[in-house]
């Protein structure tokens, strides 16, 4: 556990450097509103699997279990596995650099092995970036571009945390909004727009600055969804109040670190939150 929350803690560091005041790069566009597609995420959560990537081109596939070790296999390609090393910042993508020694092992069918000799001197390099991916094949959106070096070819893809989720169950005040770092005395009883998720329950409330708000949320992975938000109808004095609920719901995206929780809409930052000081 030491391992993941090194890891974490190096990952927040580069997300709250960009905050709300820049635009991330992309590799696509993201994809329009519509039910979030889980993929096999529960099935690998399941396996204790923190972290997995794909793309195509040939087709591959990344898992990483941050306590034990990585695998990454291309189509038709042999297992090949390695022990996860203490992670590095990556000044270039303003990611995080895993830097790997491959070990050898049978695939999945137990038909053919990586020899030792085979992989001797061989690396496995895999740069996470916080930027959004499109995957090609699914339409799917990601909050991470990946790229993984091995045997003198390079893979890209997108990859997604499968754990945030449990982060994201929680309650949160509202810091910046489009790019702006908010005040209390910008709201109606000096009160921060807040958001309280309840993925159990798949319920989302929370404060607009004016009125109680109330809806339906799901997640999975890096995805998140904010549908059927209704409020209260007290007569705001600001006109904050529209923009933030259409923001809300255009929301397809989210990263947290360090308590801080960013929502992303058609790949860009829209909103941060921080945890509150209770929970």
């Amino acid at each position: 556990m030491k391992k993941l929350a090194h890891f974490f803690c190096l990952f927040g560091v580069f997300i709250l450097a960009d905050g709300c005041r820049k635009t991330p790069a992309t590799s696509s566009q993201p994809t329009d509103a519509g039910e979030i597609t889980t993929n096999d995420f529960g099935s690998k959560r399941r396996q204790g699997i923190d972290f997995t990537a794909q793309g195509g081109t040939p087709t591959w596939t990344l898992d990483v279990d941050f306590t034990k070790a990585i695998r990454f296999q291309t189509q038709n390609g042999p297992v090949l596995l390695a022990a996860v090393p203490k992670s590095q910042r990556d000044p270039r993508s303003n990611g995080i650099l895993i830097d790997a020694e491959l070990m050898a092992e049978q695939t999945g069918s137990g038909k053919r092995t990586v020899s030792r000799a085979v992989v001797a001197n061989r690396r496995l390099k895999i740069i996470i970036s916080p930027v959004v991916c499109r995957d090609t094949k699914t339409g799917q959106s990601f909050a991470y571009g990946v790229t993984v070096e091995t045997n003198g070819q390079r893979y890209s893809g997108c990859g997604t945390f499968l754990n945030g989720v449990s982060r994201l169950n929680s309650q949160w005040v509202l810091e910046t909004y489009r790019g702006q770092r908010l005040h209390a005395e910008q709201f109606v009883n000096r009160q921060m727009p807040t958001l309280a998720i309840n993925l159990k329950e798949k319920k989302v409330q929370g404060f607009t600055g004016c009125n109680s708000l109330q809806g339906q949320v799901q997640a999975d992975g890096d995805n998140v969804r904010f549908e059927t938000i209704s409020t209260t109808r007290r007569a705001c004095p600001y006109n904050f109040e529209s923009g933030f609920l259409s923001t809300l719901q255009s929301v397809t995206l989210y990263r947290i670190s360090n308590n801080r929780l960013t929502l992303l809409a058609d790949g860009k930052y829209v909103m941060t939150f921080r945890k509150t000081a209770s929970q």
